[in-house]
């Protein structure tokens, strides 16, 4: 005997298989219970749920009491599909049934058609549309899609190639400035599109369409690349403290690895305290520094490590008191010289 499929958590139209119970009946057809989306309950054999017989717990019945079918938006969505299938006198007619596109058999009943959309994502604002643009109306064909999606697909909405992407003339007459009917009388007169599009009011010059797509496409690539840097020097940041402290803990001043030296450098950098730059300027100038009172202070700092390089890396006495001195570690990262 084939073991029977675990429907569990499964959902059908507006149905989801809860729990498994016991055979039932002289056929002894396995039942689920099932949770309605509409709040509601039922009891359904298992296979009346796969082959799609069974979807709701009856409220769809209870929907057709309250509501009349012609009111439903999906009634209208079928009676609407039917017709320009069906009727000669409709004037999409050309377009569906003059190219032998029909509605399939299962489908021509409205409660059929409306089970299969509720079980696959319908919802208000959708259309329905053929996957297959040449193919019929039936459940392996259709789906539901926004409007402005479907408008691009028809048929009767032609595509036009610019720079290698695809557009509506809608589009090209948005982008370009040009009024839809004076661009159409071009290509009446058998103008190419391009041609057909040029001197609207935003004066496009085609070649601007693949410059700024390409600009916009640059910009796009250097965001993503600077946001990928920012996350590595963070990175690099953290990194960096770590091997700090851990050399220091250690008293580690520099190793190898790979052919790469790994040093914990500390750098220094002098400033002036704060309260007593003018005795600083003083001070310099009486030990021969006076042209630093027209220099940066990117320049003082250099005159001062000079000086401590020459003091035995301490500063002079007569700078005590008026210089601050902050160090900063790092790693220097550097090729080893064996390698």
């Amino acid at each position: 005997m084939a073991k029977s499929k675990d429907l569990t958590g499964k959902q059908f139209g507006r149905l989801t298989a809860i729990e498994r119970l016991p055979p039932h009946g002289k056929s002894k057809a396995l039942m689920w219970a099932c949770k309605c989306e509409r709040g509601g309950t039922a009891v359904v054999r298992g296979t009346d749920l796969t082959n799609g017989h069974t979807m709701s717990c009856g409220c769809y019945k209870s929907l057709q009491k309250n509501v009349p079918n012609g009111e439903l938006r999906l009634h209208r969505i079928w009676a609407n599909m039917k017709q320009r299938c069906s009727n000669p006198q409709t004037k999409d007619y050309r377009y569906y049934g003059g190219r032998g596109i029909q509605v399939c058999a299962e489908w021509q009943d409205f409660e059929a058609f409306f089970y299969w959309a509720m079980s696959h994502g319908y919802k208000d604002g959708l259309t329905i549309e053929r996957r297959n643009n040449d193919g019929n109306y039936e459940p392996a064909n259709c789906e539901w899609i926004d409007a402005g999606r479907q408008h691009r697909n028809t048929s009767r909405s032609r595509r036009y190639v610019i720079h290698g992407k695809e557009f509506t003339l809608a589009e090209l007459c948005r982008i370009y400035g040009t009024p839809r009917s004076t661009v159409e009388a071009r290509l009446k007169k058998g103008i190419p599109i391009d041609r057909a599009l040029k001197y609207g009011r935003n004066g496009m010059n085609n070649d601007l369409m693949v410059l700024s797509d390409r600009l916009k496409d640059l910009r796009t690539a250097k965001s993503e690349l600077d946001a990928q840097v920012k996350g590595i020097n963070e990175e690099i940041d953290a990194v960096t403290v770590e091997m700090i402290n851990l050399m220091t803990t250690e008293e580690l001043t520099s190793f190898n690895r790979n052919g790469t030296t790994f040093s914990l450098v500390t750098q220094q950098y002098p400033a002036p305290e704060p309260e007593r730059k003018n005795d600083l300027w003083d001070a310099m100038k009486t030990n021969g520094y006076g042209d630093l009172f027209t220099i940066n202070a990117q320049t003082l700092s250099a005159t001062i490590k000079e000086l401590m390089a020459n003091n035995e890396g301490v500063l002079p006495e007569w700078l005590e008191g008026l210089v601050k001195i902050a160090e900063k570690n790092s790693i220097r990262v550097a090729k080893s010289k064996k390698y």
